[in-house]
């Protein structure tokens, strides 16, 4: 399994813990660089890896249990090293969302990812999502 392989299985298990009941921001946290870009559909933001991040990520997590998340799964990745230092990874995701039991809604979005890696593993420093999420959520009824 290659560094990259290995950190989105990671980085799977870290999505997957938002179904959790008990739920600790810091390993998902620890998969960030210290300052990282997020972009999509309505812009670029700028983020640093701090208290706001884990925040962030703990909103996420209450988000994520109000609308029935159940599971977050890689179905590709498509890494495409840059240098010695950066890659770029498309991702597809597939999530399954169940809010009404026994109805569950099914996702597919498509992320792309640069990370960096010091020399100790993998970090993102900046991903694209290319699908507004929130839209589709709402237009599914999900939210």
């Amino acid at each position: 399994m290659t560094k990259v392989e290995e950190f989105f299985a990671h980085y799977e298990e870290g999505a997957n813990s938002f179904s959790a009941n008990s739920f600790d921001p810091d390993p998902v946290c620890s998969q960030y660089t210290h300052e990282f870009m997020a972009g999509g559909p309505d812009g670029v933001a700028c983020g640093r890896n701090d208290e706001a991040l884990r925040n962030a990520f703990i909103q996420r997590h209450t988000f994520f249990q109000q609308i029935g998340f159940k599971r977050a799964k890689i179905l590709h990745v498509d890494a495409t090293p840059l240098d010695d230092k950066y890659t770029m990874a498309k991702v597809h995701w597939h999530m399954t969302f169940e809010k009404q039991p026994g109805h569950s809604l099914n996702f597919k979005f498509f992320i792309t990812y640069f990370l960096y890696d010091p020399g100790t593993g993998p970090k993102v420093a900046f991903w694209v999502t290319h699908d507004d999420e929130q839209r589709v959520m709402r237009e599914a009824g999900l939210i």
